[in-house]
């Protein structure tokens, strides 16, 4: 491996600081006669004569441009250009490729490979110095996009994550007036949450889906804010009347949720998790897969701890009782896919039920 040149002297230009760094791979002449070329004019050239060192300098130090000789033996020209196209760190580097006297074929197998740019053995030092200023003012554009690029990335997850903060800040405030609002789902809101989130884990849910679970579950009842105080604390059995303002909680904690721009996965959890998968829930009475994922897993979280939780108008459940009423008694109710789900993970809820009081 051999480097050459980072400041030289050229009669016509006197001292010529070196700007561009150059990776030469190729058989000596060729080597001699790009140094001769490119040397005097500033370039800094780093001249190998195997794949093996052309590949290790390119992945240590990234040159601003290859030039790669297909007059190598055995192919060794194409088969680093091949190398360099089908790794995703090298598939942007730039390449020229000189072509071999008498191989006319080369150029457009070297253009088909993905080289930008091809120069025969014939072509004259001032010509090869022109194609690869072009080349190195297209693959300096290109850096300056893939900068400008990163950094509009690091803004978009900058903001992101100042959202994220605000979702967070507004989803506890919305919570608090909830638990405001009825004093015995404070706990409650905590457990679906968590309920929730083991189901959506135990079906294979993304992480991020999961999170979102986690964090919008609490926010299910948040429409109770806008259910008269006589109706929610009422104790005893609701009239049909007052059960169809309770119902309404979907619709307000819906509209609450969509005018604050809440994530959809808050507003469809909202909406949703009181609809039940063979028609009979409200408020839109849907069923199936047209019930948003999320509002299903809530929709078992929820009941498994409105069953076994104590209330001014009824008694707890046993846990183990919970279980038998959701997946035999109740199950034409949910998602079979949640229920299995929440059957296999038994454990797991029993031990937040259990943390959680």
């Amino acid at each position: 491996m051999t480097r050459i040149a980072t400041a030289s002297t050229n009669p016509s230009f006197g001292t010529v600081m070196s700007t561009f760094r150059l990776l030469v791979f190729s058989e000596p002449e060729t080597a001699r006669r790009l140094t001769t070329a490119l040397a005097p004019f500033g370039y800094s050239l780093e001249i190998v004569s195997s794949e093996a060192d052309a590949l290790a300098a390119i992945h240590a130090a990234p040159p601003e441009v290859a030039i790669v000789s297909g007059a190598l033996p055995g192919n060794a020209g194409f088969n680093l250009l091949r190398a360099l196209r089908t790794n995703r760190a090298t598939e942007d580097l730039p390449v020229v490729f000189v072509t071999a006297p008498g191989s006319p074929d080369q150029e457009l197998r070297a253009f088909q490979m993905g080289a930008e740019e091809v120069v025969t053995e014939e072509a004259s030092d001032g010509a090869l110095r022109a194609r690869l200023r072009v080349l190195l003012r297209f693959a300096s554009i290109r850096r300056r996009l893939v900068n400008d690029k990163r950094r509009l990335e690091i803004r978009v997850s900058d903001r992101t994550r100042e959202l994220l903060e605000i979702t967070i800040a507004t989803v506890a405030a919305l919570e608090k007036a909830a638990e405001m609002t009825d004093q015995e789902t404070g706990q409650h809101m905590t457990r679906v949450a968590e309920y929730s989130a083991v189901l959506a884990l135990e079906m294979g849910m993304d992480p991020e889906f999961v999170e979102k679970i986690r964090l919008y579950a609490p926010l299910h009842d948040v429409g109770k804010v806008g259910i008269r105080h006589e109706v929610l604390k009422k104790e005893g059995v609701l009239t049909k009347q007052e059960f169809e303002e309770m119902k309404k909680h979907t619709i307000f904690g819906f509209e609450l949720l969509t005018a604050a721009r809440a994530d959809p996965v808050a507003s469809n959890i909202a909406l949703s998790h009181h609809e039940r998968i063979d028609g009979s829930g409200y408020p839109h009475a849907i069923k199936g897969d047209a019930i948003p994922v999320e509002a299903r897993l809530v929709a078992v979280a929820d009941v498994f701890d409105a069953l076994t939780t104590r209330r001014h108008y009824k008694e707890a459940m046993h846990p183990e009782d919970a279980f038998t009423s959701i997946c035999d008694e109740l199950a034409n109710r949910f998602d079979p896919m949640v229920v299995k789900a929440f059957l296999k993970r038994r454990a797991d809820i029993l031990d937040v039920h259990k943390r959680c009081q």
